[in-house]
């Protein structure tokens, strides 16, 4: 079973969208809150990160500019960005209005924070029964998926020079310098 079907059946239900007569899902995957008393709203980039499988990366959605905040629900939201197991590849592939890459603008110019995913709820109804640990619902997807938790991050398969030159080049900062004559 693919990795977006496990999470669609944990996540949306194993039904999700073919009732007949449904109404589109208001609910999307990869979204989430912190689990504190904050519960300040989050967008989960990797729900697990290579050699550390109780942490996961996400961006606080409300640190964004409007611009980018937009953009960035608008690809999460979107068909693409929905059939996608982790949304990092997805965002790797997507540029903001201003043209800058999604995944790198967001790496590098800190937006993309570490946390531990049972520090993460994902959402998913407007109930506390539409809500799972972020740790819970990994667990039941290695299970589904018949593997360790450590599994299930992506490897990074960049070679290291591409990935360095690309990350120096790419930053939201360098397009407001200006040059001075």
């Amino acid at each position: 079973m693919a990795l977006m079907n496990v999470y669609d059946k944990l996540v949306m239900g194993p039904d999700a969208g073919s009732q007949e007569g449904h109404v589109p899902r208001r609910y999307f995957k990869h979204v989430g809150q912190l689990a504190d008393e904050s519960k300040a709203k989050v967008v989960i980039v990797y729900r697990t990160v290579p050699d550390e499988p109780n942490n996961c990366l996400v961006v606080g959605t409300k640190f964004l500019p409007d611009m980018y905040h937009d953009a960035l629900m608008k690809a999460v939201e979107s068909e693409g960005g929905q059939a996608e197991g982790e949304l990092g590849p997805y965002l790797g592939r997507q540029s903001f209005p201003d043209g800058t890459n999604m995944l790198t603008m967001l790496h590098n110019d800190n937006f993309i924070k570490k946390f531990p995913t049972k520090d993460v709820t994902v959402t998913y109804g407007p109930t506390k029964q539409g809500e799972i640990s972020l740790n819970k619902l990994n667990n039941e997807i290695a299970k589904d998926l018949g593997v360790k938790i450590s599994e299930l991050a992506i490897k990074d398969d960049t070679p290291k020079a591409k990935a360095t030159a690309e990350a120096t080049t790419t930053k939201k900062a360098d397009a407001k310098k200006t040059t001075k004559k």
